[in-house]
């Protein structure tokens, strides 16, 4: 398990995501974000070239690995928001994204000693290498020992 101490500024962990098909790009609009640019390929051709990506499912397709690699092993209390989030260049079908996570802060909480936040940005990059995506995250996170307690 790892721990708010586990972190320093300037940490970086590096993802890849699944890239999504054309029939996961559809099927999630259809229920999430049915607008015809992700519905619609003929649609989506004439303005976009060719079917795109909701950024709803784009960002839940980042953070994936991210879940499934990294914090699933972190004492994690829960998510405080995201700041400064842009969906930068559309996703298309079939584009794994390149996922660079960098940790900018570790600050305990000044009033319970228990915990503290990490804040860390998120950049995801088509196979072009362009960003697709990014975001900056608050976590809050358990600390290993509770000096004050």
């Amino acid at each position: 398990m790892r721990y708010l101490e586990d972190f320093h500024p300037g940490q970086v962990f590096r993802f890849t995501s699944a890239p999504m098909s054309t029939e996961s790009i559809k099927a999630f609009a259809l229920e999430w974000d049915p607008q015809r640019l992700h519905t619609d390929e003929d649609y989506a051709a004439g303005i976009h070239g060719g079917l795109i990506a909701s950024g709803f499912q784009t960002m839940l397709e980042v953070f994936k690995p991210i879940m499934a690699e990294l914090m699933v092993d972190v004492a994690n209390i829960g998510g405080i928001g995201f700041d400064n989030l842009r969906w930068l260049r559309p996703v298309r079908p079939n584009e794994p994204l390149d996922i660079e996570m960098t940790v900018n802060s570790v600050t305990p909480s000044r009033s319970k000693s228990d915990r503290g936040v990490m804040h860390y940005s998120l950049t995801a990059r088509n196979p072009k290498g362009e960003i697709v995506f990014s975001t900056d995250t608050p976590v809050m996170i358990q600390r290993k020992h509770n000096d004050t307690d």
